[in-house]
């Protein structure tokens, strides 16, 4: 007798290796889609932990994410006190395919980890209920050697999405065998399965067994699997050798569009797989004439138009189908019908290495932020926010010196063997390659200005000699 859904245990691997293209300018490639707050005061990434709770718990999640990104998305985790979940670096974007065969080899020393639902990190799921019921299905199919997609019912004849067509009915109707995939259709075609019915949006929400998974990719995907499957021997290649071979292909077309027994179960979640700032016309309610505004804006007169303010006041007048994305170093302006080009902007702003492109001027770090204030040629200024209670690392620079001035709170300073307690308006000086750190000790939030002079003032300038969170002592890197 097959064992119940809800019965079986998941491992939940997140997929959060987003580029920072399409929601540029809030989105950058050190700073991606998932650890955005585009609703409420939860991180994309936070929300798709939040929602699996508790029906696969923390201890049996884990995340993919780029090199590039591991710093954020473990800042993220850190916040929310997710230490225990796995994490998966990428060295390099090879698509979906190998971000799953990677999370299912090294798994092979996990017994709780035998049947996998993969979950994209930049979703919306408002029907957290619906989720878990839809995954208990998706696990019964599974244990038949089903590999599992979740359907939404289409409500527009979508373009930028893939359909799955339903053929025999499983489980008494709550699964169907998946018999056709067609990937973002021209709009004739996605009216016609509309009007035709048993056609269902492709989530990007996979279930299955890691074994017959893991079948699958060595079948359909050679190459991938051999590569991936020296990862677990002693003495094989590193991880970047591997992913310098691998080649780019996503789970769908590599192996769910070629494999015979593939389930869809039609899961009505209140989806919405936020691809683009159109994407906020799904999320947001719009006024009588179409506009959706996020943010400080003032408006006259504009219609279908979206403008989301990042700090400063927006005024708009007279616009009509326009994008207006404000932030504090960057500003987007475009057609509604050009989002989706967005991702090809920040590409070229990338080739000219525009730093606009990778991060913001404020940073993120566990012991608090930075704000890049100015700077100029052997110069550059920043406010900095140290948390209560937490610290900088004790590190040392090669090629700068520092003069700090506190504004707010009070700072406990190390420099050299020295340590001192500075108040507001009180400052020090930080000579060049001499260690220091600096420290939190009071109960409000400590702010200083901090002014860098030298001959080179990038952030991977850092020696860290010793640090109270993951980041390795001796190691280049970002600031603090």
């Amino acid at each position: 007798m097959p064992m119940h859904g809800a019965d079986i245990p998941l491992f939940g691997v997140i997929l959060a290796g987003g580029s920072g293209t399409r929601f540029w300018p809030v989105s950058r490639h050190l700073y991606p889609k998932q650890v955005l707050r585009l609703l409420g005061s939860q991180s994309m990434l936070e929300a798709t932990i939040s929602r699996l709770l508790p029906r696969i718990p923390v201890h049996r999640l884990g995340v993919v994410t780029s090199v590039s990104q591991a710093d954020i998305i473990r800042l993220e985790l850190f916040r929310h006190g997710r230490e225990e979940m796995r994490l998966w670096l990428e060295p390099e974007a090879r698509n979906t395919a190998a971000a799953v065969g990677l999370a299912a080899v090294m798994l092979a020393d996990e017994p709780a980890a035998q049947t996998l639902a993969v979950f994209p990190a930049d979703h919306v799921i408002r029907d957290q209920e619906a989720l878990h019921e839809a995954l208990n299905v998706g696990a019964a199919l599974a244990q038949e050697g089903y590999l599992v997609t979740f359907g939404i019912t289409p409500s527009r004849p979508e373009t930028g999405y893939g359909y799955i067509k339903a053929g025999r009915p499983l489980l008494d109707g709550r699964g169907y065998e998946a018999v056709r995939f067609v990937e973002k259709p021209p709009r004739e075609q996605a009216q016609a399965f509309l009007a035709d019915g048993g056609y269902y949006w492709n989530s990007g929400i996979f279930l299955f067994r890691r074994e017959v998974f893991l079948e699958a990719l060595a079948r359909y995907l050679p190459e991938t699997y051999a590569a991936l499957s020296r990862l677990t021997q002693e003495g094989g290649p590193s991880l970047e050798e591997v992913y310098a071979a691998l080649p780019a292909v996503s789970l769908d077309h590599g192996i769910m569009e070629k494999a015979p027994h593939v389930a869809v179960v039609p899961a009505d979640l209140g989806w919405n797989d936020v691809g683009s700032w159109s994407a906020l016309y799904d999320l947001y309610p719009p006024d009588p004439r179409g506009n959706v505004r996020v943010g400080r804006v003032h408006d006259r007169d504009s219609e279908g138009t979206l403008v989301f303010a990042h700090q400063r006041l927006v005024a708009t007048l007279g616009l009509k189908d326009t994008v207006v994305v404000d932030t504090p170093d960057a500003t987007l302006v475009c057609h509604r019908d050009r989002v989706q080009e967005v991702k090809d902007l920040v590409a070229d702003l990338a080739r000219q290495n525009l730093a606009e492109s990778q991060q913001h001027l404020t940073v993120e770090r566990p012991w608090g932020r930075y704000t890049v204030l100015t700077g100029g040629p052997g110069f550059q200024v920043k406010e900095v926010e140290v948390l209560p209670g937490k610290r900088l690392s004790l590190q040392f620079h090669r090629f700068r010196a520092e003069h700090w001035v506190v504004v707010q709170g009070v700072a406990l300073v190390t420099i050299g063997t020295e340590m001192r307690r500075l108040k507001a308006n009180e400052s020090v000086y930080v000579p060049v390659e001499t260690p220091h750190r600096l420290e939190n000790p009071g109960p409000e939030p400590l702010r200083i200005i901090e002014v860098q002079t030298g001959s080179y003032l990038g952030e991977d300038d850092i020696v860290r000699l010793a640090d109270d969170f993951w980041r390795q002592p001796e190691e280049g890197g970002a600031d603090g």
